[in-house]
């Protein structure tokens, strides 16, 4: 081939070389896949200004390309990639934090519907609590099938029994007085004498509060029955010969009192919450672990002994009581009955001295009372006598009947 045509060969070479179209930079082909991922769909999402930013680099570096500036299109591709990564990251912090509150408007709904069970479950159990009270006084009230009369031995047995279920009956009385005709503070009286123990102090029902004249009348009903049946006992236990004991008497008057207190609860408890003040008590007293507490039909119950050295309190049962006044004014709405067991019967001359340990009590209890102190609990005393024995009276252990009874008085249903 000549000189000539090899030197038109070349010059058609280059005039093609100078025609052809400028190579498209690979990382605009890698912006492409970058922007085509799941995560530039997360990130236009969550983080829509970086997003925008990242595409208008794209923007930018495809017009440079398009300018055929390829190092300029170069540049800025690789600007996109990093303002889409940059956007990636912030989507998912976003999408983080997004997800955080989900998780705590789900938590707080959770709460809220944990709460409303726990409330409605507490409404329902003292419903529960409720019904199982009114049964319980509906079947007390029920007519008593008449004892019969039985042999002298049986007979001094049913004789036992009706003086306990005269001093319960008294002690119920005595609960429903205290919710009903609650004691100022400045008149606690002495518990006084009774031929069948328990007398309570205070005022009559007949100073009950207005709109209470019902459960007064009640309660003066249940308590002329008591005194019915202590005349009864008299005769019965002071009668040479065998009298039949009025054992059913004693129980219609034991649930004459229960009825009273249940009717003075039923009028003090609120009708918009479920109530739960008693077992409120009863857990508190519980976790201290040094009461030992227990619940009966008058309310929350604290037995003490060893209070007394004499007719004095001992140190250690000033202390004693003096945490249980806290208790008490802590908890105001709660009448505070000291009830007084002893450990054998007791004379009319001994009753005095038993009255005084009741009062000591009463003043241990009570020490913030007074006219500055009107939101204090009510104190009364009670002398239960030996009718209530918690061991054989004529056992070893009889000196464990003699002991002290803080009964923190429930004032709403149970």
């Amino acid at each position: 081939m000549s000189a000539r045509r090899l030197a038109g060969v070349a010059v058609a070479a280059l005039l093609l070389g100078a025609c052809a179209p400028i190579p498209r930079p690979a990382v605009l082909d890698e912006l492409d896949h970058v922007r085509a991922g799941a995560a530039a769909a997360e990130s236009k999402r969550y983080a829509p200004g970086a997003f925008a930013r990242a595409e208008k680099l794209r923007g930018e570096a495809l017009a440079a390309f398009q300018g055929e500036d390829r190092s300029g299109a170069q540049i800025l591709g690789e600007q996109a990639i990093a303002a889409h990564a940059y956007a990636q990251a912030l989507a998912r912090v976003a999408r983080a934090e997004a997800a955080e509150t989900e998780a705590k408007a789900q938590r707080s709904a959770g709460e809220a519907s944990l709460a409303g069970l726990e409330a409605e479950q507490s409404r329902v159990a003292a419903e529960v609590d409720a019904l199982d009270m009114r049964t319980k006084v509906a079947r007390d009230a029920q007519p008593v099938v008449p004892s019969g009369k039985a042999d002298a031995d049986r007979e001094k047995a049913r004789l036992t029994a009706a003086r306990s279920l005269a001093l319960q009956a008294r002690l119920l009385c005595g609960a429903a007085r205290l919710l009903i005709a609650p004691a100022p503070p400045d008149s606690a009286q002495p518990a006084g004498p009774s031929p069948a123990g328990a007398q309570p102090a205070g005022p009559s029902p007949a100073g009950a509060q207005p709109g209470s004249a019902e459960l007064a009348a009640q309660l003066e009903g249940a308590t002329a029955a008591i005194k019915k049946l202590d005349a009864e006992l008299a005769e019965a236990g002071g009668s040479a010969r065998s009298i039949q004991a009025p054992i059913d008497q004693a129980s219609r008057a034991r649930a004459g009192c229960l009825a009273a207190l249940t009717g003075a609860r039923r009028a003090a408890t609120p009708v918009t919450r479920a109530p739960g003040a008693g077992d409120a008590l009863l857990t508190e007293l519980s976790a201290a672990g040094t009461w030992s507490p227990v619940r009966d039909d008058r309310g929350i119950v604290v037995t003490l002994r060893g209070l007394f050295a004499g007719n004095a309190l001992t140190k250690t049962g000033e202390a004693r009581l003096r945490d249980l006044a806290l208790v008490a004014a802590a908890h105001p709405s709660f009448p505070v009955a000291v009830v007084v067991h002893t450990d054998r019967d007791i004379s009319a001359k001994e009753e005095p001295a038993w009255t005084a340990r009741a009062d000591a009590v009463v003043r241990a209890l009570g020490p913030a009372q007074g006219a500055g102190n009107p939101g204090s609990p009510s104190i009364a005393p009670f002398l239960a006598g030996s009718a209530a024995p918690v061991v054989d009276p004529r056992g070893s252990e009889r000196a464990r009947n003699a002991r002290v009874e803080i009964v923190f008085v429930t004032p709403e249903t149970l």
